[in-house]
């Protein structure tokens, strides 16, 4: 399978995870701090597609 479009499922997955979640949560608790995670894990799924798309674009 392509990598973006691994990548891009594996985001879908954990923006799906991150919408029953508590955006509002303090980090001083657990959903808090596992939401931050997925926000990150998200962001840097996303630059890497921009990364590959930018590349493909190039060649």
């Amino acid at each position: 399978m392509d990598r973006i479009q691994e990548l891009l499922m594996k985001k879908n997955q954990l923006m799906a995870i991150m919408q029953m979640m508590d955006r509002d949560a303090s980090f001083d608790t657990e959903e808090g701090r596992v939401y931050a995670q997925y926000l990150v894990r998200t962001t840097l799924i996303q630059l890497e597609i921009d990364e590959l798309n930018k590349e493909k674009a190039a060649q």
